[in-house]
């Protein structure tokens, strides 16, 4: 299943069964995927992709560590988003362009995910 699939919810499931930590990136190209997805193996999670319309079934089933999204997607819906993000427990990772640099994708993903981590465990 690429990415660009992730269902809301299967069907039949009613919950989803966790095996590692996900990280959701939202409405994001398969260029800005790709390289989140290398990061995010790195650190022990799962890379999954959402559009806005699933954005919100997505994180309430997938419970992720952090949600990640360009500085034009968050436009969309900026306190929605802030909100969805502290409901969920997840970390809201907002980039400045898809064209951030490896370093500060690194950086700004690893910092969610280490904050998210903590807090979830305290």
């Amino acid at each position: 299943m690429s990415t660009r699939e992730l269902p809301t919810r299967p069907a039949g499931r009613s919950k989803r069964t966790a095996s590692a930590s996900v990280v959701l990136i939202v409405s994001a190209s398969e260029q800005l995927a790709e390289r989140c997805r290398r990061l995010v193996f790195v650190e022990g999670a799962d890379l999954l992709a959402c559009d806005l319309v699933s954005l919100r079934g997505s994180a309430a089933w997938l419970h992720p560590l952090a949600i990640v999204m360009t500085q034009d997607v968050r436009a969309f819906d900026p306190e929605g988003f802030m909100e969805l993000s502290r409901r969920i427990g997840a970390e809201l990772v907002v980039l400045p362009s898809e064209n951030v640099s490896d370093t500060q994708l690194t950086a700004m993903i690893t910092a969610a995910l280490d904050i998210a981590q903590r807090r979830r465990t305290d």
